[in-house]
């Protein structure tokens, strides 16, 4: 056989060859492509399924539950919340459920969001007016609008005064009405306790050193009015000496007289005694105040906190040389002294 033959020969089976790839290959690309399609087919008959096929639940009724139990329940269903918050009409429900969508009772599937909404509390930003109501229903109403550590609003002890109005009626208040709430406010109500007087048992006081004769001024109510003597033998932290005689029971916030002996002060002494004294306005009723003193490198400390009919104000101190002494009357700052 010459070269031609075997080069005529080659391309005959080379054709051949080409013929029988073409077929097979058109079958191929079919059978890839049918399988393409039944791949396709059965990834979305896979996820309708996984869609349709999640467990359909209950919705619970949590209106007028605690957040807390709410979040819970909703779990326990495998219900995600989502929290809105709202004020209420309503005193004492802060943190309570309000409303919920969709409602109680509702199938849904699983997994999905359930709006929750929450109470603020009611909507109070400025102090009432209390005057002639009972003094007890009003400070539960406030403990529960004001409830909570970080209450804005706090009740003071009450202060009673003789009045002809019925016993535990509020006849004067401070703050007054309309007072907006924008940082903690103390309420300080003045009740009437009818018309019988309040009687005390007289302290002895006598022999106190300052730091106690403040002790007792502000848990006895009653109003020393002192006078200072210097004395060489009295005492460093001072001595109450004669006091006014008194009835063993007086009325509360009765004035008596005393004087005060502490120790002539010298350049070197470190500790000063002495008396801080001002005129205030005659108050109708005892009101509240406090003297604080501020010592030479800032700080802050509370010497006395009671309350006070007005007029002679008189309070014994025991203090660093160059403290600022600062009385406070129904929260304004009413007097202030530099002791040298």
């Amino acid at each position: 056989m010459n070269i031609k033959d075997i080069i005529r020969k080659a391309k005959i089976d080379f054709s051949d060859f080409t013929d029988n790839y073409l077929k097979g290959g058109k079958t191929s690309v079919i059978t890839a492509i049918v399988s393409l399609v039944i791949t396709f087919a059965v990834c979305l008959v896979v996820f309708f399924a996984s869609v349709q096929g999640a467990e359909k639940v209950l919705v619970p009724d949590v209106v007028g539950e605690t957040l807390t139990d709410a979040l819970l329940k909703m779990q326990a269903k495998e219900l995600y919340p989502k929290i809105q918050l709202k004020y209420s009409d309503f005193p004492g429900d802060k943190g309570t459920i309000l409303e919920q969508n969709p409602k109680a009772g509702s199938i849904v599937k699983a997994y999905r969001r359930v709006t929750l909404t929450v109470s603020r509390g009611i909507a109070i930003d400025y102090i009432e007016d209390y005057v002639g109501k009972n003094a007890d229903e009003v400070r539960n109403s406030l403990d529960l609008l004001f409830s909570g550590a970080e209450s804005l609003v706090v009740v003071a002890p009450f202060v009673y005064v003789k009045d002809e109005s019925a016993p535990g009626t509020i006849i004067a208040q401070y703050p007054e009405a309309g007072t907006s709430i924008a940082e903690k406010v103390k309420v300080q109500f003045v009740v009437s306790s009818g018309t019988e007087i309040e009687k005390i048992e007289m302290p002895k006081i006598e022999g106190l050193n300052i730091e106690q004769l403040l002790s007792a001024m502000a848990e006895h109510k009653i109003v020393v009015d002192l006078d200072v003597k210097e004395d060489d033998s009295a005492p460093a932290k001072g001595k109450v000496g004669d006091v006014e005689k008194t009835k063993d029971e007086v009325e509360a916030y009765t004035r008596v007289k005393a004087i005060l002996e502490v120790k002539p002060r010298q350049e070197k002494d470190e500790m000063v005694q002495g008396i801080f004294s001002c005129t205030l306005t005659d108050y109708p009723f005892p009101v509240p105040y406090v003297l604080t003193a501020k010592d030479p490198e800032g700080k802050t400390a509370v010497l006395i906190s009671a309350n006070h009919p007005g007029k002679n104000f008189t309070a014994p101190y025991n203090v660093k040389k160059g403290t600022t002494l600062i009385l406070s009357v129904m929260g304004n700052e009413t007097a202030k002294v530099v002791v040298e």
